[in-house]
């Protein structure tokens, strides 16, 4: 595969950026309700064209600084659908609370731009300015609500230690710099130069994995989930999360090739299939425990500590730490020491479905929850399914897929990583991990229980909620569809086409 042209690759980026200017730049010749009415629409339909032309656009690389494949573009179609799903849920949070501001628009326009160029980025320096895009984006989101303490206590929770990891991933990009000579993904390093470019890797690890919210570094989910609003809850929980893993997964790719010779030179696909010799997987070694330990107790700190929850945002933010276990043991290398391949499938499949789960089940619940969010309880979204059999219906298909339920794609996405883990000897860790989704299960279906069991109320005063009903359908629909074909992402190129870089 080739180097492509600028414009036909970036265009997805570019409509996405136009989507936040044209938004921006007409939020203040709107008035009152015309800005929640018109903002949102714009904002959708130059998504959609984002999404047309990244259905079109060429697989290939730009100077080896970002590039196109089919992992990354089934990863930047996710952004693209769960930026649309929150745009709508933001649209009937803010009309409802008579919110005077549109920029929320834009701010989650230019947040999955950055997200999208986390995605598709192949080199360092290309990854912070991404990121940093993003974070500015989510960082002015979370901070919305400016009159509530809580708001702003989450924004400077958020912001504070969002700084201190962007400050540790800089430092690693340097210490990467100094050890290869380059900021390109998947270069070895200079002789004698091994033991910095661990130690590089290990700063950019650490910083990639707060932003996933992985134990230890998750203490900011909760109180940042739980301050935001609950629409901005969830395209922080899908589009902060496609970027952070996809960004994670394709360095660790590169990484495992470069430390086992096999890495073919370029750009490595994200969909390649990378033989692991005895030696790579040795000198990885200490990575590979760091993410079996770290996702084990994130698996069990996030749902021991979602089944105690009354909140439903909270109850997900610890869900999304579990999750985020979960999608880490996908990194795992096999235990034997003969030549074997990896890929990363089984991740690509788990976050797609998850990030579309994430924002349209947080959308269901800040259309249940009423004026600023105030009954997103379990008391108060008793009964709320039989109230809103819609909501309620798109909720429970979202739900299912976190418990992993089939058809859903979390199904998929969870027997994908559980199977990976056995065909790895990693047999004890699948059976810990598989019992521990069944405790999850648990209160996933104590929410399930509780809207369409509970005591049932009167709805909750409705805002324009239009958009976010077909965003929702399609996304339900699209969470059931994954079933017809699953291996349609999760598919690794054939080792052939593995040994070939986007040239």
């Amino acid at each position: 595969m080739l180097h492509a042209e600028l414009l036909p690759l970036l265009l997805p980026v570019l409509l996405t950026l136009a989507a936040g200017c044209v938004t921006l730049a007409a939020e203040p010749f709107l008035a009152g309700e015309s800005k929640h009415s018109w903002l949102p629409w714009v904002a959708v339909l130059i998504l959609a064209a984002a999404g047309v032309a990244l259905a079109i656009a060429p697989t290939g690389h730009l100077h080896g600084i970002y590039a196109l494949d089919g992992a990354r573009r089934w990863l930047a179609f996710a952004v693209i659908a769960a930026t649309i799903i929150s745009i709508g849920g933001l649209q009937q949070t803010l009309s409802r609370d008579r919110f005077p501001g549109g920029e929320a628009y834009a701010l989650a326009c230019f947040g999955a731009a950055g997200a999208i160029l986390m995605v598709m980025a192949a080199d360092l320096l290309a990854l912070f300015v991404a990121l940093e895009v993003t974070s500015l984006a989510v960082y002015a989101l979370v901070g919305l609500r400016r009159h509530l303490r809580t708001s702003n206590e989450a924004l400077f929770k958020y912001f504070v230690m969002g700084t201190v990891f962007s400050a540790v991933l800089l430092y690693g990009i340097a210490l990467t710099y100094g050890s290869t000579g380059s900021t390109a993904y998947g270069v070895a390093p200079l002789a004698g130069r091994e033991q910095l470019w661990m130690l590089g890797h290990g700063l950019i690890i650490a910083a990639l994995l707060f932003k996933v919210g992985i134990v230890p570094f998750h203490f900011w989910s909760p109180d940042a989930y739980t301050g935001a609003p609950v629409a901005v809850t969830g395209y922080m929980g899908a589009v902060v999360k496609v970027g952070g893993f996809a960004a994670l997964g394709l360095l660790w790719l590169n990484m495992v090739a470069a430390a086992s010779g096999t890495h073919p030179g370029g750009v490595l696909a994200g969909d390649a299939l990378v033989t692991v010799t005895g030696a790579g997987a040795k000198h990885l070694l200490v990575f590979t425990t760091l993410f079996l330990l770290l996702a084990l107790m994130s698996i069990l700190i996030g749902n021991f500590s979602a089944l105690r929850q009354t909140s439903a945002r909270r109850m997900i933010a610890f869900s999304s730490v579990a999750q985020a276990g979960y999608m880490l043991m996908a990194l795992v290398l096999p235990l034997s020491r003969a030549d074997e391949t990896v890929a990363l499938g089984a991740l690509w499949l788990y976050l797609v479905g998850y990030a579309i789960a994430t924002a349209g089940a947080l959308a269901v619940i800040a259309a249940m929850a009423g004026r600023e969010d105030r009954g997103d309880d379990l008391a108060g979204l008793s009964g709320q399914g039989r109230v809103q059999p819609f909501l309620g219906l798109c909720l429970t298909v979202f739900l299912a897929s976190f418990a992993g339920l089939p058809p859903a794609a979390g199904f998929f996405g969870k027997f994908l990583i559980f199977a990976d883990l056995v065909s790895k000897g990693q047999i004890i860790v699948a059976v810990i991990a598989l019992v521990l989704a069944v405790v999850a299960a648990g209160y996933y279906i104590k929410l399930m229980v509780t809207i369409w069991a509970g005591n049932a109320k009167e709805a909750a005063e409705p805002g324009n909620q239009v958009l976010v009903r077909w965003a929702l359908a399609l996304g339900a629909i699209a969470t059931m569809a994954v079933a017809v074909k699953p291996d349609l992402i999760s598919r690794p190129s054939t080792p052939a086409v593995s040994a070939t870089a986007l040239r």
